[in-house]
């Protein structure tokens, strides 16, 4: 199997789903920490957003990418009848981690879960664009760091640097995601340079959180 097989159990399908879904509501977990926001990280909550998140960026956008896409091209994945299952399951799976987080640490994180699920079955399942995974990781730093937070009333200083943080979320998936479909834009060189400048444009945001 090569590592950029399409589909659902393409290798290159997992790891960014494991970065994106995982790796970025720990960042924002690790934010309220850093801009001392709590003293004690609230360890369950980071265990269910990273959770969450990998199933949301795997599971959840993956099975509806798969159902809109598997009669145009060839995919490594499941049949119909099994994707539909699963994608069940994932929304079910979803659901319970997010009443069961909004109970313990307020409304707000419904919401966020909320609009990282219409990401995924928006944009993942019918536009097929580079952005869907860049907004999930945008949101799912600000859904870890409220996690741990469990609340609104914060200074403004604290809420810009989160959404600093975010925007560095965003434009470094959205310039590597960008790279990686290269072979989709048939190797422009317009779309790689595009793609190195989105990227910069997230190590930009991280250089104006530390200096802030």
């Amino acid at each position: 199997m090569k590592f950029d097989q399409k589909g659902i159990f393409g290798p290159f399908t997992i790891v960014t789903s494991v970065i994106t879904g995982s790796i970025f509501p720990l960042l924002g977990s690790l934010l309220a920490l850093d801009l001392q926001v709590i003293e004690t990280p609230y360890y369950g909550g980071i265990f269910l957003v990273m959770f969450g998140g990998f199933i949301a960026q795997w599971l959840f956008a993956h099975t509806i990418h798969d159902l809109v896409h598997i009669k145009i091209e060839q995919r490594q994945t499941l049949s119909k009848q099994a994707l539909k299952f699963y994608l069940v399951v994932a929304a079910i799976i979803l659901l319970v981690i997010a009443v069961y987080l909004s109970y313990m640490r307020g409304w707000p994180v419904f919401v966020f879960a909320l609009i990282g699920a219409v990401a995924c079955l928006y944009a993942e399942g019918f536009l097929h664009h580079e952005s869907q995974m860049a907004f999930g990781a945008m949101f799912l730093v600000i859904g870890g760091f409220y996690v741990q937070a469990a609340t609104l009333d914060l200074a403004p200083i604290v809420w810009l640097k989160v959404v600093i943080m975010s925007l560095f979320a965003f434009f470094s998936q959205y310039g590597w995601l960008l790279f990686y479909r290269l072979d989709d834009y048939g190797w422009s060189k317009k779309v790689k340079n595009r793609s190195i400048l989105v990227a910069k444009t997230g190590l930009l945001f991280l250089i104006v959180y530390f200096i802030l």
